[in-house]
């Protein structure tokens, strides 16, 4: 076939049919092996993303912090974020559990069954609380997925859960409304102040 070309090369005014079929050949086959790396590569990355952008404000009455009691938690499913207010400020939490992913529900108790079953469970680290046979019941959240639980302030106690949710930044925008940006992760610590 290189001698072909070459002959092809050196005599252009005669070609014969050979030596075109082989021609064609070759630009065909670069042709498709170029068009199947851009594929092969432009497959590694998606098309489209449908999420929500990662920093948003809160709808309706949810924007204000005065509509936020001390002791509450909202959960904002479509987001994927939990806004809990204690005594010492707003934190919030990026509602993706740690394990695989999944989106954990929040119930006003999700201890009492372990704890009837006789299993131990820790106090929770940030209130101090624990769940005992004589006050069994916890607020926190429940992984559909693996069973995996979290104390209301996300820490996790049960379950393959390998660490706490994340906690992401909150602030007060300038027009003073809550912002929210869950591509910050923030320390386990942080308050907002209001």
């Amino acid at each position: 076939m290189a001698a072909d070309f070459k002959r092809f090369i050196e005599d252009s005014r005669e070609i014969s049919r050979r030596s075109f079929l082989a021609i064609a050949g070759w630009v065909g086959f670069t042709v498709a092996s170029v068009i199947a790396l851009f594929q092969s590569v432009k497959f590694l990355q998606p098309n489209a993303t449908y999420e929500d952008p990662p920093a948003f404000k809160p709808a309706g009455d949810l924007a204000l912090p005065s509509n936020y009691a001390v002791g509450s938690t909202t959960v904002i499913i479509d987001k994927r974020v939990v806004i809990n207010r204690d005594s010492d400020g707003f934190y919030a939490i990026s509602l993706i559990c740690t394990h695989l992913g999944c989106t954990p529900r929040y119930f006003p108790d999700v201890t009492s069954d372990l704890v009837l079953a006789g299993t131990s469970i820790s106090k929770d680290p940030d209130t101090g609380q624990e769940a005992t046979r004589s006050n069994p019941i916890l607020p926190g959240f429940k992984c559909p997925c693996h069973g995996s639980r979290y104390f209301r302030d996300a820490d996790n106690f049960f379950g393959p859960a390998p660490r706490p949710m994340d906690r992401v930044h909150i602030e007060v925008a300038k027009d003073g409304k809550l912002f929210i940006d869950r591509s910050i992760i923030v320390d386990h610590h942080y308050r907002l102040k209001v």
